[in-house]
């Protein structure tokens, strides 16, 4: 078994000011499938504004199919520094189809904590699982949606409800 490692001169590209090396470096990474670069590729969003590169980013995300990539995207939705792609990052979450049941109390927290707009990836990443989690975690996710059921404006209380359906 090899085991996978990061080429120095794939993030060396990464981080070129050279779009068309760091689309090529991304493409690379598509084609071999490395799962220890989605870090990179998510600091690589955080920094870079440009349309090509973020796209070619995004493209790669919302088609990774290794289920042990799915800790890595969690990861990042609960990291501060990547509150501004938290959008991004929770649509290739969906997009994706990694299955991130066992991770249903985190999005549930971005449902109640965050704007509008993560809230409804969230809930779109919750309605889109194809299998619920282990009771446990169901229970604990019950018990968060009826807390915060109180103080939910009409749309997140909307959301909390439909997850609350779907995982009762």
């Amino acid at each position: 078994m090899t085991k996978e490692k990061i080429d120095p001169k794939i993030r060396e590209n990464l981080f070129s000011t050279q779009t068309g090396v760091v689309i090529s470096a991304i493409n690379s990474i598509e084609e071999k499938g490395n799962k220890l670069y989605i870090p990179m590729l998510f600091d690589l969003l955080n920094s870079n504004q440009e349309k090509e590169i973020t796209d070619e980013i995004n493209k790669l995300l919302s088609t990774v199919k290794d289920k042990e990539t799915a800790k890595s995207f969690i990861d990042a939705v609960e990291n501060k520094k990547y509150k501004s792609i938290r959008k991004i990052i929770l649509t290739t979450c969906w997009q994706n189809g990694l299955d991130f049941s066992s991770y249903l109390p985190i999005f549930i927290d971005v449902i109640v904590n965050d704007n509008w707009e993560n809230a409804f990836e969230a809930f779109t990443i919750i309605d889109n699982m194809e299998h619920l989690p282990e009771e446990k975690i169901v229970g604990q996710s019950i018990k968060k949606i009826e807390a915060a059921m109180e103080n939910a404006n009409e749309q997140k209380a909307y959301f909390l409800q439909e997850v609350l359906a779907k995982i009762s």
